[in-house]
């Protein structure tokens, strides 16, 4: 049990870290969450701090509801986006949701992304959805359309939020946060050859 703890809190520092030095969130931007192994919990970041900066002594733990479960200081507001995800998906691992550039731009133009890389194409097999939740942070209202998204479209691993960036979730952290960077590389393509003509 103590070594899955730190198995998931590594995995979740390094993506953590890989994130931010790829630029996909800036300033205090962006969270991610890993699913603590046979727990209904997780670890998150707190709020205020940078993805860079996440460090084995800030990093908390919350239950799938985001109530504080170890830690002194305020989880992240999307807490009710991760729990819910993980309580909707009991096979995931990681969530990373990130603020890339490109695909705030797709996701703010559109209504889905289109696979235009030979690397989105081997992750998906239907174009990015594109969720429009107006909050500044997904509530339960938002909730309730992602799950109505992931009923119709079951077999994809990440989707955008107008405004809000990219949310990928996989078996572990470090595929999600993989798959994001696929995500950004995606949305920079194809806004870049066909958005831009």
């Amino acid at each position: 049990m103590y070594l899955d703890f730190i198995a998931a809190k590594n995995a979740y520092i390094a993506a953590s870290h890989r994130a931010f030095a790829c630029g996909l969130a800036a300033a205090s931007g962006g969270n991610i969450s890993v699913r603590l192994p046979g727990e209904d919990r997780m670890i998150v970041k707190p709020s205020g701090i940078t993805l860079g900066e996440a460090a084995e002594e800030n990093l908390i733990v919350t239950d799938l509801y985001g109530t504080l479960v170890e830690g002194g200081i305020k989880p992240t507001k999307e807490t009710i986006l991760h729990g819910g995800l993980y309580r909707f998906l009991p096979n995931i691992g990681g969530i990373v949701h990130v603020h890339p550039v490109y695909s705030i731009m797709c996701a703010n133009c559109f209504d889905e992304m289109p696979l235009v890389t030979k690397q989105m194409k081997q992750i998906m097999s239907v174009p990015v959805p594109v969720c429009k939740i107006k909050n500044n942070t997904v509530n339960e209202q938002g909730m309730q359309m992602i799950y109505a998204m992931l009923r119709e479209k079951p077999d994809i691993c990440c989707f955008l939020l107008e405004e809000h960036g990219v949310v990928s979730f996989a078996k572990s952290v470090t595929e999600a946060e993989n798959n994001a960077e696929l995500v950004e590389e995606n949305a920079k393509v194809f806004w870049e050859t066909i958005c831009r003509k």
